[in-house]
């Protein structure tokens, strides 16, 4: 399905705000065991988004044992990134980290030339259920090879920028003074943004990062264009304000950056410059030839 933002019923926009080119749902998609997650990136129509090649929107589902816990598996060539608005994840990786994400955190794996990582969702009783998104950002073509590194940065140091029914959390990049701590190798943008019902919000945006937006709850407006829960709406480029309203109430993700000129392969969990390369990392992990998760 895609919904074009050419139709006449789309208010007229100046020429700094964003609009909307095209609206797709994001697809139910199998991750391990009986998990679903809806993927918005990558799709036959949008490859990727400035420097974001992937996306997963997961739950809200129960934390039953076994349910979204991933085990080891190696990255190449991206950063990976987990964020959730609901339940809790262990973090284990080849370097030997141990963290526990919860909501409002942002874990921010840079996997450069290899790294090895695994997750296990917090499953005892009680526990709330598991809602949250996990994206990649891939690196640009000269830091592929960068040593792997982990960051750990806790909601309280992320910004937070809070207007009349609109709260905005700057998860990475920055929104006008407000910059995130996130460590990052290529300009991007990636905030969350709710609001209650009947709420707007005005965001400045970088003029050159090519932006999306992906509503995880309710229903969210983005330049005049109505974009339900799962969808992903793709913005135009070149101005730098992006205008968000809810009827309802809900809750979205911007997310993008500057294009990345460099040729890009996704070969399973890598970003490579070739298939080739891919499928000789591929074999490297079959060989046993990456780190191992620490003990």
């Amino acid at each position: 399905m895609r919904t074009d933002s050419s139709s006449a019923s789309r208010p007229a926009l100046s020429r700094t705000e964003r609009g909307v080119v095209a609206v797709w749902p994001a697809k139910p998609t199998e991750l391990v065991g009986d998990s679903r997650v809806l993927r918005a990136l990558p799709r036959v129509e949008l490859r990727r988004v400035g420097p974001f090649v992937f996306c997963d929107h997961f739950g809200p589902a129960p934390a039953v044992p076994g349910t979204m816990s991933v085990p080891p598996h190696p990255h190449v060539g991206l950063q990976t990134v987990t964020y959730l608005f609901s339940g809790a994840i262990r973090h284990r990786d080849s370097l030997g980290t141990v963290q526990d994400i919860q909501p409002g955190d942002i874990n921010w794996m840079t996997a450069g030339r290899g790294i090895v990582h695994a997750e296990d969702v917090d499953s005892s009783p009680g526990a709330p259920p598991l809602h949250g998104m996990q994206t990649w950002v891939a690196l640009p073509r000269a830091q592929r090879q960068v040593p792997p590194s982990f960051e750990h940065i806790p909601s309280s140091r992320l910004p937070l920028v809070e207007q009349d029914g609109a709260t905005v959390r700057v998860l990475a990049g920055q929104l006008g003074e407000a910059v995130s701590p996130v460590p990052v190798f290529h300009p991007l943008t990636y905030l969350d943004v709710e609001l209650e019902a009947g709420a707007s919000v005005s965001l400045p945006v970088a003029a050159t990062h090519a932006l999306a937006v992906y509503v995880a709850e309710g229903e969210v407006a983005a330049g005049g264009t109505p974009v339900e829960r799962g969808m992903l709406a793709h913005l135009d480029e070149g101005a730098p304000l992006l205008t968000l309203h809810s009827v309802r109430g809900g809750r979205a993700m911007v997310l993008g950056g500057e294009p990345l000129p460099d040729p890009l392969v996704i070969w399973w969990n890598f970003v490579v410059d070739s298939v080739a390369e891919g499928r000789a990392r591929f074999a490297d992990w079959e060989a046993g030839r990456f780190a191992p998760l620490a003990p």
